[in-house]
């Protein structure tokens, strides 16, 4: 039996991908959408069936649940499934089912959550399982509903799922949260910085205004002050930011000098939300005028922890 202490994501996932597995299943305790987005996205062409067995003992945040909607619906690749029963599962399965030629399943148990700190940040063991008992687990799942159920409110309670509903003129619910507990932030200038009356012509909210590019592409910049921090994770790795509005987005840190905050998988997601909320018609040039009559020339980030962050533009 094989035992692996390090390179978890390499060992675990992606060497079993790129021999030609596709479909993927998994228990565990905690998941993050972050870690999962990294896999489902940077795998095109994996199925994941995940069950997360910690959901009503220490309930997953309403935002998660809209994530995990969201890329199942972008995806269609992915499907998620919540505890709902007495004895909580603190287990952590991987199972490549049986697909075309292969021999047999492929299993590993041990102690990593389905998260980037399982996989990635921290210490964990995952070792090789008999396949043959790891399939019927899956076989006598128990006591899971699917993430899409209509009423799936009367099973699983989310973190936050009333604050989430008071309106935006009322305040966001997360927003008040964020603030009350002094979460470390800093604010991100969305004019520039030599002169606070100017907007970027080719860049930050106008990055796609030049020749040969989607005209709504746009990226946050960020100010040295940050990015000489460890606010943020590395550069390149996934995280959530959440809005005050209520919408979401897989961001990452990119540019030379970590200088840009952008949406990995299509540049032109964080231009067409500002030039929405901002009123402006998409593909547009922002102006900061349009800022002037918004009234407001920047953004604040607020750091939940390593892959969860709070954007308020309220």
């Amino acid at each position: 039996m094989l035992v692996y202490k390090d390179r978890l994501f390499n060992n675990i996932i992606l060497n079993p991908y790129n021999k030609g597995r596709r479909k993927l299943k998994v228990i565990t305790a905690y998941a993050s959408p972050a870690f999962l987005h990294h896999v489902l996205y940077g795998l095109n062409e994996i199925e994941i069936e995940m069950y997360i067995g910690m959901t009503k003992y220490q309930p997953i945040t309403v935002w998660d649940h809209k994530e995990y909607l969201k890329m199942a619906s972008e995806t269609n690749r992915l499907s998620v499934n919540y505890f709902y029963g007495e004895r909580p599962v603190h287990s952590k399965i991987i199972y490549w089912e049986q697909e075309g030629l292969f021999a047999s399943e492929l299993a590993f148990v041990g102690s990593a959550n389905f998260t980037r700190n399982g996989y990635v940040n921290y210490s964990e063991i995952m070792a090789e399982a008999d396949p043959i008992e790891i399939g019927n687990i899956f076989n006598d799942i128990g006591e899971y509903i699917d993430f899409k159920h209509p009423n799936i409110e009367e099973y699983i309670t989310f973190t936050y799922q009333s604050d989430l509903k008071s309106s935006e003129k009322e305040g966001s619910g997360l927003g008040k949260i964020v603030k009350e507990k002094e979460y470390k932030h800093f604010d991100f200038p969305l004019t520039i910085k030599s002169d606070r009356r100017k907007i970027h012509q080719k860049s930050g909210l106008n990055w796609g205004q030049r020749p040969d590019r989607e005209s709504n592409q746009a990226y946050i910049p960020i100010p040295k002050e940050v990015y000489t921090t460890d606010f943020f994770p590395d550069k390149k790795m996934q995280f959530n930011l959440i809005t005050d509005d209520g919408e979401s987005f897989t961001c990452v840190v990119a540019q030379e000098n970590n200088k840009a905050l952008e949406t990995p998988e299509d540049n032109s997601i964080l231009g067409k939300y500002f030039r929405k909320r901002l009123n402006v018609p998409l593909g547009s040039f922002v102006r900061v005028e349009d800022l002037d009559r918004y009234g407001r020339h920047h953004v604040t980030i607020y750091k939940i922890n390593n892959e969860t962050y709070f954007m308020d533009f309220s």
